[in-house]
């Protein structure tokens, strides 16, 4: 999803906010101009309706992370993912209401996220409890054991620091949450899932025609 590149806006695109986080930005969005965020926060509400419809309308083609069942309609499509490589993005949690948080399954019982206050690390796979829209991903023409890199690039990254410069995501020194997916198969298959460029977006990994949505709640 291409969105202008506001240079002002740089510090409240926190898309990887959890909606419990308490954090201030005041001093650094007062000289944001309204409708410039105005156009942003629609620009991106807009691709996670229009997503949720295309959902709604053809839950048939969703298929369960093992690549091969099909469901039929309901409000939660698919399995939940539990397979190494499959990524997870929520329209959940705001800043400035701003959507978005994205993380890979490591295994069953463990996903790999960045988030501000503690950069890169491992969290409980409870993404489906956890938060009440939830999109599960993956990315077309590769290998399970291509997936299983892509999550082991991840989770070797724990410990680096939060990526407050989101529009540099080809740095591997520090991650953004989107940006982390999208570096974990750009690295390790070549695949860049990232698609609008510049900024990685939690919707641009789902937009992208490089990936196909396999579970959704919430919808």
């Amino acid at each position: 999803m291409k969105v202008k590149k506001y240079a002002s806006s740089i510090l409240v695109l926190g898309l990887c906010f959890a909606s419990s986080m308490n954090m201030s930005f005041a001093n650094e969005n007062k000289n944001i101009d309204s409708d410039d965020t105005k156009a942003i926060i629609e620009q991106q509400v807009s691709a996670f309706d229009e997503l949720d419809k295309q959902i709604r309308e053809n839950s048939s083609q969703i298929i369960h992370p093992d690549k091969s069942k099909s469901r039929s309609a309901r409000s939660t499509v698919g399995n939940y993912p539990t397979r190494p490589g499959v990524f997870l993005v929520t329209r959940d949690g705001s800043l400035d209401k701003l959507l978005g948080h994205a993380g890979i399954v490591y295994n069953s019982a463990t996903t790999v996220e960045s988030f501000p206050n503690g950069g890169v690390g491992t969290y409980s796979n409870t993404w489906n409890t956890r938060y009440d829209t939830v999109y599960g991903a993956t990315t077309l023409d590769i290998t399970d054991e291509d997936d299983v890199n892509a999550a082991n690039y991840a989770y070797e990254q724990k410990g680096k620091p939060y990526n407050w410069n989101f529009f540099n995501p080809d740095t591997d020194s520090s991650f953004y949450c989107s940006q982390l997916v999208y570096k974990a198969f750009k690295d390790t298959t070549g695949i860049d899932i990232n698609k609008g460029g510049g900024i990685v977006f939690p919707i641009d990994l789902i937009e992208s025609n490089k990936t196909h949505i396999v579970y959704s709640n919430g919808v």
